[in-house]
């Protein structure tokens, strides 16, 4: 029986905080923008042309993504696992889990930092915003990326950092993990996961 454990990408695995939060005030200063922290706070983990929508609805969130795009294309280097992270996914993939990427990122950018973080071989299945109709929080990002494994939900983990990955977990019927490392720190207990970890090592625990 195989069993999977699905990984929100940004604030889970990856450190990726300097590369968002740097491009996103960059983008806003850029164009003049000054959202409220409250706002900005709730959008996070969203796509980016709708966190924008969100965030400055006067706005052309288009051409702020763009923006954003452009000052993480020659930022790369801002990135890099969270500790223990290659560690513990060598060590589930040894005991036989498939695992694969479940982010709402651009593919092209996620796959590039999967690749340069040295996580990327560690995967499955890498699914970003634009493999699907519906992403996160919406459960069919979890549930096509199952499919594409051939993982039933009750044998399946989504682990991540926000609102929207317990949410997207719940909905497809999977284990929930947040971690408390993440861009919500302690506020991912109010989404009520099924565990929560402080250090990524500590997922072994819970799956083993």
């Amino acid at each position: 029986m195989k069993k999977a454990i699905l990984f929100d990408i940004d604030g889970t695995l990856l450190d990726a905080g300097d590369f968002v939060f740097r491009a996103r005030d960059y983008t806003l200063k850029f164009h003049g923008h000054n959202p409220s922290e409250e706002k900005i706070k709730a959008a996070m983990g969203i796509p980016l042309v709708e966190f924008y929508q969100i965030v400055v609805p006067e706005a052309d969130a288009l051409k702020l993504a763009q923006t954003h795009m452009e000052f993480q294309e020659n930022n790369f280097q801002l990135i890099k696992p969270y500790p223990k992270t290659l560690t513990t996914l060598k060590a589930l993939k040894a005991a036989g889990f498939v695992m694969a990427a479940v982010s709402n990122r651009t593919r092209d950018s996620l796959l590039r930092s999967l690749k340069m973080t040295k996580v990327y071989k560690y995967l499955d299945a890498v699914f970003s915003a634009e493999d699907v109709k519906n992403p996160k929080p919406h459960k069919e990002h979890v549930l096509v990326t199952l499919k594409a494994l051939k993982v039933e939900p009750v044998n399946a983990y989504m682990v991540g950092d926000t609102e929207h990955d317990i949410t997207a977990g719940r909905e497809a019927k999977v284990k929930t993990v947040g971690v408390l490392y993440g861009w919500r720190g302690e506020d991912i207990k109010k989404c009520n996961p099924d565990f929560v970890i402080d250090d990524i090592e500590e997922i072994l625990n819970i799956v083993k």
